[in-house]
């Protein structure tokens, strides 16, 4: 019983951080505009852009889609439990696996480890946890503070 309240604990805390940081409304993030490029990321921790193009996500956790334009296509590969939520949200638990997802204004999230990250298109990105990251003309760790970064 110790165990499951724990992982509800971290799941709920992701999310938070996640809705804090992925999900703020732009007037909240740290730069502003967006930028364009491509990002290759893997580490432990929570990986989210947000933005349009091609984004492929792997790894273990909860992973959290958004599809505002509706225009997006969405294909995840693995295991986890799928709910639908309000807002267009798409939320999957006890996730392991692959998603691809491509659009004019989507939202892809990772809390969890063994993450590993490729997008390109334009928009942001936050990594906080531990790990590294490529962009066109930026290579770094993760952080343990929710940065935002644009696409370079």
């Amino acid at each position: 019983m110790k165990n499951k309240l724990s992982i509800i604990l971290s799941i709920a805390a992701s999310l938070a951080l996640i809705g804090a940081t992925v999900f703020a409304p732009q007037s909240a993030l740290a730069q502003s505009g967006d930028g364009t490029g491509y990002l290759t990321a893997s580490g432990d921790g929570l990986a989210g852009i947000r933005g349009q193009g091609n984004i492929r996500i792997s790894g273990n956790g909860v992973l959290m889609i958004r599809d505002l334009a509706g225009d997006a296509s969405i294909q995840v590969t693995g295991n986890g439990q799928r709910t639908v939520l309000p807002g267009g949200w798409i939320r999957y638990v006890g996730f392991q696996g692959e998603a691809t997802v491509s659009g004019n204004k989507v939202t892809v999230a990772l809390s969890g480890y063994d993450i590993h990250l490729e997008a390109s298109g334009s928009g942001k990105f936050v990594l906080r946890g531990n790990g590294t990251y490529q962009t066109g003309h930026l290579s770094g760790s993760w952080t343990e503070g929710p940065e935002v970064h644009l696409l370079p």
